[in-house]
């Protein structure tokens, strides 16, 4: 019977093992890719970045836990979202985008857009839609749910989250870098509870997720003084906030986690 306990505690271990070691892969790849391309809100880095995330995604999957290559866009989570879960991520990029107006009104600030603004959106969801929702829920917090409940797997899968936002505190300075960082403890959970009610698929957190990262070539564009400080304070206040709607629009709907 200890021998048994044993082996399995073993087993247990090195699979934390696996899944942290790649993580740490896929984070680096990401991190790697994105410092030799540079510029990351041009939307042929981004598409770069998130290619060179899957690849390094299917890597792992096949080396590391022997997965079948057909079942790979399932697993990774490329495969058909839930609507319900699609549905309700629009209506919360909705509701995210009308801060917008509603933030210049309280502050005064006009957001600058950027000029030809498809394409910079494009790039946002490449990159922060696709590649990190890959890296952190396609391959994560899947791996992480297996054999745990739903919050602790997001639990944990909110420490990587967080650790590697960190050093936005020092390109951004404390007050927006530390609102950065608490903005994506916050908004791990949502998206991960977007992920598996949507039938275990990228797709609804990656809408969301874009959209609240929006503010990044918006912000871009324009010149950041005491005003847009405040705006994009407000925002980031607004991002922690309205994602947790989904526990609304969702709470009916059954997941398709175990």
């Amino acid at each position: 019977m200890m021998t048994e306990n044993t082996s399995a505690e073993n087993g247990k271990q090195n699979k934390i093992i696996l899944i942290i070691t790649g993580y740490l892969i896929l984070y680096g790849v990401f991190e790697l890719t994105a410092k030799v391309t540079g510029d990351t809100i041009s939307p042929q880095n981004a598409l770069l970045i998130s290619v060179c995330v899957l690849a390094a995604a299917v890597i792992v999957e096949l080396i590391f836990f022997r997965s079948r290559l057909s079942g790979l866009v399932k697993n990774l989570g490329l495969g058909k979202p839930g609507f319900k879960a699609m549905a309700a991520s629009l209506v919360i990029t909705l509701l995210l985008f009308l801060c917008y107006p509603l933030i210049t009104i309280i502050t005064g600030y006009r957001f600058a857009i950027p000029d030809n603004w498809f394409m910079p959106a494009i790039g946002v969801f490449a990159l922060h839609g696709i590649a990190e929702e890959v890296l952190y829920r396609g391959f994560l917090f899947r791996r992480l749910r297996k054999g745990r409940s739903f919050w602790n797997a997001a639990f944990i899968a909110v420490i990587f989250f967080t650790i590697a936002h960190i050093p936005i505190i020092l390109n951004q300075g404390f007050l927006v870098g530390g609102m950065a960082v608490l903005l994506a403890v916050i908004s791990s959970i949502p998206f991960s509870y977007l992920y598996e009610k949507g039938n275990n698929t990228i797709w609804a957190p990656a809408i969301v997720h874009a959209a609240i990262d929006t503010i990044i070539p918006i912000l871009a564009a324009g010149q950041m003084d005491a005003d847009a400080t405040m705006a994009v304070t407000l925002w980031m206040a607004a991002s922690m906030v309205i994602p947790y709607t989904a526990f609304l629009f969702l709470k009916s709907s059954k997941p398709s986690g175990k």
